[in-house]
């Protein structure tokens, strides 16, 4: 990757549907050399995927909480991340060091309805201990990440 690689990708960051038009007027190349060069970073996996960055609350999901999770064993891993996987509220897992083995991001559409959905995990064969905290506000969020 060089210099113009580098600011095709945080002007992409900034607005995924950005023309190539509008491209050009902040690079200085050619469409097609533009063309050319996001598709480049896409094949080699720079650029993952385009999508869209939705508001919690105004899609019905403004209950944000952070779901750590103890496993019984990891033989049992697989299940779980299947399950994890197959949950559309549950946006994120990782899998981390210290006390505990996952951190999962989890929406809901109220305190009610999170109940239910860590009751549904904490049935998930395995899991031994979970540890829950709610996002109160939210001061930074990124979704990419920038050489």
């Amino acid at each position: 990757m060089d210099e113009i690689d580098v600011k095709l990708l945080h002007l992409l960051s900034e607005n995924a549907n950005a023309t190539t038009n509008s491209l050009r007027k902040n690079v200085n190349l050619s469409l097609p050399a533009i063309n050319k060069r996001v598709k480049s970073l896409k094949r080699s996996g720079v650029i993952k995927k385009s999508t869209i960055i939705t508001d919690g609350t105004k899609v019905g999901r403004p209950i944000l909480a952070f779901v750590m999770i103890i496993i019984q064993s990891h033989e049992k891993a697989d299940k779980l991340i299947e399950y994890i996987s197959s949950n559309p509220d549950i946006l994120e897992c990782f899998s981390i060091s210290g006390e505990y083995d996952y951190i999962l991001k989890v929406v809901a559409k109220d305190v009610e309805s999170l109940e239910q959905k860590l009751l549904e995990l904490k049935k998930q064969n395995g899991i031994i201990k979970s540890h829950t905290l709610f996002a109160l506000s939210s001061h930074k969020q990124s979704y990419t990440i920038l050489p």
